[in-house]
């Protein structure tokens, strides 16, 4: 598997349409910063999109695709001085879409990712904003087929919507990041870039690929064929973080997902991240978490509303401290 397909693998995405609707002049709805990413789906009409920061609005015409990162408030209206109302109000007034819609109303599709509380690689993927026009999309069969079917599925009433509906955002996040990749040119792509790179693309492979082996900085810059100083250099630009930092936040972001979905110890997932000492593993854990393993896993379960796992108490392996 691929990197970024790793990334995406690992992430726990929850997404859920927050309205679809034909709104007729004038409308405006804003939208708060959260912890959520925001999907807007343009399918017919126009707006424009206020992005907080941003010295003027940007024009969205039917059939374009725009992605706001989470924690940036934005707003949508048409015209761009119609008054403003929060989104939810604004969507839950409007009308469900229809074909006798009129000539100057919008039809949006507007829904929401959330993301683990883990600190995680694709929140580094995620630029404020990004926007495919009506001809990229329909240049890219894949992300084409996906969109018209999330439309068609959050406009009807048919059995198992609650289960497709989720499933297809996935499936669009997935493919408009995609083909955002491939239309931006090498630089631009921040995190991005960082696959493209030969060199930094074979040490996040490795990365990857065995994120238990002890690894050093020496050590990737062998696997990425350049001097230690050139690759920490460049790997801490392109990637955001320096080479150890990102080979720490991998390895919890698998141990949190194992603290989830699986019954292993943590001494077992301190063993399968590269950690010989489980003190050691729970002071990293807990310093990028925000919770040590025990208490991570019992707060997993209480939000599920199930009953915690048994946590067995847990002898260190070894007094020694954990690889880095």
């Amino acid at each position: 598997m691929d990197v970024l397909s790793e990334i995406f693998a690992s992430v726990r995405l929850r997404g859920a349409v927050i309205g679809f609707a034909r709104l007729d002049l004038p409308w405006g709805i804003a939208v708060d910063p959260v912890r959520s990413a925001a999907i807007h789906v343009v399918h017919r009409g126009e707006c424009w999109l206020h992005l907080s920061g941003a010295e003027a609005p940007l024009h969205v015409s039917g059939g374009d695709v725009i992605l706001v990162s989470s924690g940036i408030a934005h707003a949508l209206s048409n015209p761009p001085s119609a008054p403003l109302v929060p989104i939810a109000q604004g969507l839950s007034a409007a009308r469900r879409p229809s074909r006798a819609g009129q000539p100057e109303s919008t039809t949006l599709l507007c829904a929401k990712f959330s993301l683990d509380d883990m600190p995680h690689p694709m929140t580094a993927l995620l630029p404020p904003l990004i926007h495919l026009t009506r001809a990229q999309i329909e240049a890219d069969a894949s992300l084409n087929l996906v969109v018209e079917l999330l439309r068609l599925e959050a406009a009807g009433e048919m059995t198992g919507r609650d289960i497709t509906v989720p499933r297809l955002l996935d499936s669009v996040l997935v493919f408009l990041l995609r083909a955002w990749l491939d239309s931006q040119p090498l630089g631009a792509g921040k995190w991005f870039d960082a696959l493209r790179d030969k060199g930094i693309a074979k040490a996040l492979r490795l990365i990857h690929e065995a994120p238990a082996e002890p690894w050093t900085v020496a050590a990737l810059a062998r696997g990425a064929a350049q001097s230690r100083a050139t690759f920490a250099r460049r790997f801490t630009r392109l990637v955001g973080v320096p080479p150890l930092t990102y080979v720490t936040r991998w390895r919890m972001n698998l141990a949190a997902r194992a603290l989830q979905e699986s019954n292993q110890t943590v001494e077992g997932i301190a063993r399968s991240v590269g950690y010989l000492s489980v003190p050691s593993f729970a002071q990293a854990f807990s310093r990028i978490v925000g919770r040590a393993p025990g208490a991570y896993r019992r707060h997993l379960a209480a939000a599920a509303g199930r009953p915690d796992r048994p946590s067995p108490r847990h002898r260190p392996l070894s007094s020694g401290s954990a690889r880095t």
